[in-house]
């Protein structure tokens, strides 16, 4: 199912995949770094990918430990969803990012999605 994932960035810490210079929800200013959890990485019933993150991380002993979010990331539409869990969360611009805009992003879509272009 998600067959180029060793082609990512690999964390020093068991395996995590690192995605320098993401957006957080809940930080200002330097976000520090984030990372996904190869173990967690799953295609839903729903098409969308979904992923446990853990950001906002500055040192490696924190991989893991700190700023763990339930993630979904759609393909086809290039979006990324954030805490993913109860609500409306699909049309929440907060938890939304549109990776067309995020620089920082094509390492995941690579990982999760096969590819490193945008949506076709």
């Amino acid at each position: 199912m998600l067959s180029n994932r060793t082609e990512a960035q690999s964390a020093a810490r068991d395996g995590w995949v690192e995605e320098p210079a993401t957006k957080s929800l809940n930080v200002e200013g330097d976000p520090g770094r984030a990372y996904l959890d190869p173990a967690s990485v799953h295609r839903g019933d729903d098409g969308l990918i979904y992923f446990n993150e853990s950001s906002n991380v500055s040192r490696p002993e924190e991989i893991g430990k700190v700023g763990l979010m339930n993630d979904a990331y759609d393909c086809a539409k290039n979006i990324k969803y954030m805490c993913v869990e109860a609500g409306d969360w699909r049309n929440d611009p907060k938890s939304t990012i549109n990776a067309a805009n995020d620089p920082a992003l094509p390492v995941y879509r690579k990982f999760l999605c096969g590819d490193a272009g945008p949506a076709k």
